[in-house]
């Protein structure tokens, strides 16, 4: 009842947030009507549609939102410098972690404060389209091609393109070859291997993920064949059709309280403690993104190896989910033409490969230079990975899931927790529409 209240609460606030905010159908761009779709050929040097003479005043200054993590903001910051001295416009970069940016934006940038653009995942694009607080990304089609189809694909919503890409990713396999010389090729391998790896004693453990994180477990989910939401032959989502409660998903479960049922894998495991232990050497295999190559690749040097998950028990691959991060422009800036620029100049194919020698994210450009053995592991993963769902019912499906695996690790029955997660998902979504 109070998860229902909060969100009948949230949804109040998200109209109050709509009806105040600009008038426009799509969002307007502050009389820069240049936008990624409107045919203009006549584009300036940096690749946008806008003639010469239509380029806006340069403004004194931008501000952006960077995420909070060390590796990423040193390398977003070295890239802003760039712009400010081939500009002269200067911009203000303020540390804010992703996942608690999209919140924040809602509040302040209907109040005038907020940033001109922030760096969000491709999943949260159609909450903040809904609300009106995004303004397209003016860009030519010539340099909108530049990107992979599935990076831009992910930042779109009915045909108008709202980010600039800088990076794809998806989860693949860590191991430490002092520990594991061979990956295993099946998960009933690898868990047998991570049997006799693990001493728990000793805080030593053959291979973790986090179990309790829906984002982590959905390699094994859609492996064994369940969805979040279907989709029709053009790739439309359906909400009403989710499948986190069928027999893949059940089975997909099931297999995880195993692993807790037998001392595998603790039933409290977080990121820290998974990363804390693997770059320690006390575990030989673990499941995460590129976000964790430099601590980890630091950490472990030329022991660390980066490969696929192994295939599951029934023979099929796992699906990790694929994201897209990138910049979103605030639909509430008086410069989003330049901050349409900044936006592209921080996801150039040079600017990605600085932030994947600097990060170790996988750049979402065909054309940014990545020379990194690391790489190809995720890059043979992207193969299996299924897009996050961009569209704004998605929002209400993580809470949930959160807690029904929460609710698996403690053992209870796995077909109850998934049905009661799943009308708890449908009834968010109902409210929320």
């Amino acid at each position: 009842m109070k998860r229902i209240m909060l969100m009948a609460m949230m949804v109040v606030l998200s109209l109050m947030v709509i009806a105040c905010g600009p008038d426009n159908d799509p969002p307007a761009n502050n009389g820069d009507n240049n936008s990624a779709t409107n045919g203009n050929n006549d584009s300036t040097n940096d690749g946008t549609n806008n003639s010469a003479s239509d380029v806006p005043e340069k403004p004194e200054s931008l501000e952006i939102w960077a995420n909070d993590d060390e590796y990423q903001f040193a390398a977003v910051e070295y890239l802003v410098q760039q712009f400010v001295e081939e500009t002269g416009i200067e911009v203000t970069v303020t540390p804010r972690l992703m996942a608690d940016q999209d919140e924040a934006f809602q509040l302040d940038a209907p109040g005038g404060i907020g940033p001109d653009l922030i760096f969000q995942p491709h999943d949260r694009l159609g909450n903040l389209v809904a609300q009106n607080l995004l303004a397209p990304l003016e860009a030519s089609e010539d340099v909108l091609a530049q990107y992979t189809e599935d990076a831009i694909g992910a930042f779109s919503m009915d045909g108008v393109v709202y980010g600039a890409p800088l990076v794809m990713e998806n989860t693949a396999l860590y191991y430490n070859k002092d520990l594991v010389p061979e990956v295993p090729s099946t998960m009933e391998e690898l868990y047998e291997l991570a049997e006799e790896l693990t001493n728990t004693a000793n805080d030593e453990y053959g291979f973790l993920f986090e179990a309790l994180n829906f984002y982590h477990v959905h390699p094994w989910i859609g492996g064994y064949g369940g969805y979040v939401f279907a989709q029709d032959a053009e790739g439309n989502y359906d909400p009403d059709d989710i499948g986190l409660n069928n027999e893949g998903t059940i089975a997909a479960f099931e297999e995880i309280q195993s692993l807790f049922d037998r001392g595998l894998i603790p039933r409290s495991v977080t990121e820290d403690v998974l990363n804390g232990l693997f770059t320690d050497g006390k575990v030989g295999m673990v499941v995460s993104g590129p976000w964790a190559l430099a601590n980890f690749s630091g950490a472990l040097g030329d022991s660390l190896g980066v490969a696929p998950i192994p295939t599951l028990s029934n023979g099929e691959e796992p699906t990790p989910f694929a994201g897209v991060k990138g910049w979103l422009v605030s639909n509430y800036s008086d410069n989003t033409y330049w901050a349409s620029q900044l936006a592209l100049h921080l996801t150039t194919a040079d600017s990605q490969a600085y932030y994947y020698a600097e990060t170790g994210e996988i750049p979402a450009r065909p054309d940014a230079d990545v020379d990194n053995p690391f790489a190809e592991g995720f890059l043979q993963q992207s193969q299996t990975a299924i897009p996050m769902p961009n569209i704004p019912e998605m929002n209400q499906v993580w809470g949930p899931m959160e807690d029904s695996l929460q609710f698996n690790a403690n053992g209870d029955d796995v077909q109850e927790i998934l049905e009661e997660a799943v009308d708890e998902i449908r009834a968010n979504i109902e409210l929320m529409q």
